[in-house]
């Protein structure tokens, strides 16, 4: 149970932990395209104001539960998922806005997924040295390695950082809706974790990924 709420821990911190980089094989890039056959996977439309709020009731209170107090281990993720660089993948779909994060996907797009992992007990990053086992598993079963990559890939100048790292194209016909991918890790010495990505549960809005046409 206390691994349970460990690995609940790790996910909320890694979640939220998210900033700006680039994506696998990716340089600085702009990208500004429109016709028929570019579909605008983010962007806003001018709306009339709303009016002011009417008094609404008391919120319940919310308790935080026990386990984001307990200490977390034995792995620490950071995750993001992002587009991909603005070359065509196998599907001869490229991204509008290549090289950034976001938690959308159009049907036929590859998705990027880049993370690091930190051992809690030595305190070190998890790299190629460690002879982990470390993969992407999809919804449907589907398992890909991890990839020890420098960012930027073949672009990268000295300095960039190095962080694991897989892509997967979407089938033009996969399933619409939330996309509940996960990572698993087992090291040499017989420990074992999955990162899931913490769902916001909320009338409002779904926090997963989503595949979109």
């Amino acid at each position: 149970m206390a691994n349970k709420f460990a690995f609940r821990g790790i996910s909320f911190a890694a979640f939220l932990a998210l900033l700006p980089l680039l994506a696998l094989n990716c340089a600085p890039s702009v990208s500004t395209q429109s016709g028929d056959d570019v579909t605008m996977i983010l962007g806003a439309r001018k709306m009339a104001p709303p009016p002011p709020p009417a008094a609404a009731p008391p919120r319940p209170a919310q308790t935080t539960p026990a386990f984001y107090y307990e200490p977390v281990g034995p792995f620490f993720f950071y995750v993001e998922t992002l587009t991909a660089n603005n070359a065509p993948n196998k599907y001869g779909y490229a991204p509008t806005q290549p090289c950034i994060q976001s938690g959308v996907f159009k049907r036929g797009m590859k998705i990027v997924v880049r993370f690091e992992i930190l051992d809690t007990k030595s305190a070190k990053r998890i790299t190629d040295k460690d002879g982990a086992t470390i993969k992407l598993v999809l919804p449907h079963g589907e398992e890909i390695p991890g990839r020890w990559a420098v960012r930027g890939g073949g672009a990268a100048l000295p300095g960039s950082a190095w962080m694991w790292d897989t892509s997967w194209d979407i089938p033009p016909d996969y399933p619409l809706g939330s996309f509940d991918y996960r990572i698993d890790i087992a090291t040499k010495d017989g420990r074992k974790m999955t990162f899931s990505p913490p769902i916001q549960k909320a009338t409002t809005a779904d926090s997963r990924v989503r595949i979109i046409d």
